[in-house]
């Protein structure tokens, strides 16, 4: 029986992956930003930093939340507020409207956050498949991006006909991942604490990913890939608006750049077989670095499919890192501890945000993209040296 109900997790999980977002707003969302609500591209940016302010406030709480009443409360908790940010987007007409649905989206996905990749990896330690978490993650995640793929295809004729359409059309889809977390089975746990223990292992949780050499390098790690590949995102439709790409062309490009994340995220777990974990983190720092500095340093037209590089890194960061962190983490504080991944990956946004906002005001694009491409590789390459010495 319990085995069973793993496997129908395990297929339930994949469900509420795949809808996890919107499915055909990628390609255009920084350009339905500024002209449906109205924003430059540096409010923009600092919106986005004061949004994911609230993320670093609620992260570990949430988390933590997660660890004492249950990842499946947390999960459809934050699958609503997520459902209501979506809606509030596709219907803004100002800068306020933004605002809020960036809010909702902030406090439905720090809910959610850990909770959902906690529940999967609870459900497959309790049928003795540990191991596996690398691989179902894999799938489901490039799933996903598969099936975004071909919605982006459609995304420039919807958007034609009106910007706001590609959001509508998604929002159907993410009932279906509120929906399926109602059928999860959350994994008996054999230790619980009350509310009064609450914060003494949220304590605790922190403590040992202070005090943990690995996960704390990998956490950094993480949050150096997620903070670049955020910030690199909102500058895909500046930049190709400026080189001259036609609208129709963002859905092909959105269609391959998730083509090559579905292949990365589908076989993580093989291509770190294959690579081993030093040649893994080297190559995910080169794919983050070089294309940004490459389009920062020659603003041409056919240099905007080189987003289609880091999108290697997009597909095969999740598996990696949550494979990683979860193998350093107990199941009391495994909602905690992930969530204090999040939560140091958002203050490094904050940072990374506010900064490209401040040069692209100041500096431009293009010499913007130059300083986040050379940083992103000697950080990168910092982080590397530390791992070398420390850890491997």
């Amino acid at each position: 029986m319990e085995k069973q109900s793993g496997e129908r997790n395990v297929l339930l999980y994949w469900l509420y992956v795949v809808f996890n977002e919107p499915l055909f707003w990628g390609p255009v969302v920084i350009a339905s930003l500024q002209k449906l609500a109205h924003m430059r591209l540096s409010e923009i940016y600092y919106m986005e930093s004061a949004v994911v302010c609230i993320c670093v406030v609620l992260d570990i709480p949430f988390g933590s939340l997660a660890d004492l009443i249950g990842r499946k409360k947390c999960i459809i908790i934050g699958r609503i507020f997520l459902f209501g940010s979506a809606t509030f987007f596709a219907l803004m007409t100002a800068p306020i409207h933004a605002w809020v649905g960036n809010v909702l989206w902030a406090i439905g996905l720090t809910m959610q956050n850990g909770a959902d990749t906690a529940l999967l990896s609870d459900t497959l330690n309790k049928n003795g498949k540990g191991n596996d978490y690398r691989r179902v993650q894999g799938r489901a995640i490039g799933s996903r991006y598969i099936l975004i793929a071909f919605c982006s295809l459609l995304t420039g004729s919807f958007a034609g006909i009106n910007l706001r359409l590609p959001v509508l059309l998604g929002l159907p889809f993410m009932l279906i991942s509120l929906f399926t977390a109602f059928f999860f089975e959350e994994p008996a746990r054999t230790e619980r604490y009350s509310a009064g223990e609450h914060l003494d292992r949220l304590k605790q949780g922190i403590s040992f990913v202070i005090h943990s050499v690995e996960v704390r390098w990998m956490i950094g790690f993480a949050a150096l890939l997620a903070t670049t590949s955020k910030v690199w995102f909102f500058t895909y439709n500046p930049y190709f608006e400026l080189v001259g790409l036609p609208l129709t062309q963002y859905g092909v490009i959105f269609f391959c750049l998730n083509m090559v994340a579905w292949w990365s995220s589908t076989y993580a777990y093989k291509i770190e077989q294959y690579l081993g974990e030093r040649a893994c983190i080297v190559g995910m720092i080169l794919c983050i670095g070089i294309p940004i500095l490459l389009m920062g340093c020659l603003p041409f037209q056919p240099l905007a499919y080189l987003v289609i590089v880091q999108n290697v890194v997009r597909g095969f960061m999740s598996p990696f890192v949550g494979g990683y962190v979860n193998r350093h983490l107990t199941i009391t504080i495994r909602a905690t501890g992930l969530s204090a991944q999040s939560s140091i990956a958002n203050v490094m946004a904050i940072v990374g945000l506010s900064a490209f906002g401040f040069f692209t005001n100041t500096l431009g694009l293009l010499h913007s993209l130059v300083l986040l491409g050379i940083a992103a590789l000697v950080i990168g390459m910092l982080s590397y040296a530390t791992y070398a010495r420390k850890i491997a």
